[in-house]
């Protein structure tokens, strides 16, 4: 279930920003939750079944990696730090032109793997996002180049799925796609599923690198409050195409929207 305060939609009208705002007090970059060990046995599974698709670094991230995990109190790198939290980690390199991501434990990504991002700049990686580069891509840079130690910031990201699973890194897409082929107007509400990211930024000084935490929260469209839904339904009909279509929702946006319209209508 998505927590009330991490429902990823501020409004019924489709709109690409940011949305960074510093960590709340109360609030910390890792937030264990009732599913942690059920979520931790999820990510030892994907391990078991391909370790370095899940798991990868460049050679020289060590420090950023030992850092990382220093945080959590143990020894090691990324794989014993990403072996412990609900979060996917990701480390982001400042001192080189573009900060590559050199570094990666990635169980619950949204329809991408390290095998495609690995080393790449953080343009390049969000270069599927239509219009990143001329709309928030520039502001979202300079957001990490001038991230202040103990200063953390947090975002929200959003999507619909056909599928509750959290894994849906690209090895799932023939799953997927079977998945939406499966909607309808009548079963759109029990099969869609919201999906919300609580994303984080912060510095890790001594390596100076950048940790990028992702905590993957899904629940069925149905059970969403109404006034959720009303949001929901007014962001997918302000949503461009092309965004739909990046998001993964385009093949059943209409029978979505119809199931929704019903529901706000009555």
């Amino acid at each position: 279930m998505i927590p009330k305060h991490y429902f990823p939609l501020p409004s019924p009208q489709y709109d690409l920003r940011i949305g960074a705002s510093p960590i709340p007090a109360g609030h910390h970059i890792f937030e264990p939750d009732e599913h942690l060990e059920h979520e931790r046995s999820l990510k030892r599974a994907c391990l078991a079944f391909d370790p370095h698709y899940y798991c990868q670094s460049l050679p020289g991230s060590e420090a950023a990696q030992a850092e990382l995990a220093s945080l959590l109190g143990l020894s090691g790198g990324i794989r014993e730090a990403g072996d412990a939290v609900q979060e996917d980690l990701l480390i982001l390199d400042l001192a080189q032109p573009g900060l590559p991501l050199i570094a990666g434990h990635l169980c619950f990504a949204n329809a991408w793997c390290l095998d495609d991002k690995l080393g790449k700049s953080f343009l390049s990686i969000h270069a599927p996002v239509p219009d990143f580069d001329k709309t928030i891509g520039p502001s979202s840079q300079k957001l990490i180049e001038r991230l202040k130690p103990g200063r953390p910031v947090t975002r929200l990201n959003w999507a619909v799925k056909s599928t509750g699973q959290l894994d849906l890194t690209n090895r799932w897409d023939a799953y997927v796609s079977a998945s939406n082929a499966a909607i309808t107007p009548e079963n759109a509400g029990e099969r869609c599923w919201m999906r919300a990211e609580r994303q984080t930024l912060s510095l890790l000084p001594a390596s100076g690198t950048a940790l990028f935490t992702v905590h993957t929260y899904t629940q069925p469209v149905s059970t969403l409050t109404r006034e959720q839904q009303h949001i929901l339904l007014g962001t997918l009909r302000t949503c461009p195409e092309d965004m739909l279509r990046y998001k993964g929702i385009w093949p059943f946006v209409k029978p979505l929207i119809h199931w929704l319209t019903l529901l706000d209508n009555n």
